[in-house]
């Protein structure tokens, strides 16, 4: 799964546009682009609506990859965060698997979560 700076700076190459000419399309700084692609800024989600639409990227993945970086900025990842979280989601009628199952899904995104704040701290 690739994350947010890798799709945005990705999809600027398939276009083969710089961050220049990105900058002057999106009416967005140029150093906000390269921020957004280095991981130094987070774009907001209009940001990356409009970044989509111009580099016709799947909004579907821009918009998760944009809450897993928004998600792991503002919870503290612990047994109990998750438990609070799985216990949302059932609420919500929205089934994240039983026993091992569940166990391998919740291990497989705090693994996520974990690479994602490794790269975030190696950033600053």
């Amino acid at each position: 799964m690739q994350t947010l700076q890798q799709l945005l700076k990705q999809g600027r190459y398939d276009k083969e546009l710089t961050t220049r000419k990105l900058a002057e399309v999106a009416s967005i700084d140029q150093a906000l682009i390269s921020k957004f692609e280095n991981g130094y800024r987070i774009p907001t989600r209009k940001q990356v609506q409009l970044l989509a639409d111009i580099l016709e990227l799947d909004l579907k993945a821009l918009l998760v990859a944009w809450y897993k970086i928004k998600l792991s900025h503002s919870f503290d990842i612990n047994p109990f965060a998750i438990q609070a979280i799985s216990e949302i989601l059932q609420e919500k009628g929205i089934d994240v698997g039983k026993g091992a199952k569940k166990e391998e899904q919740i291990s497989e995104i705090l693994d996520e979560l974990e690479v994602l704040k490794q790269k975030l701290t190696s950033l600053r």
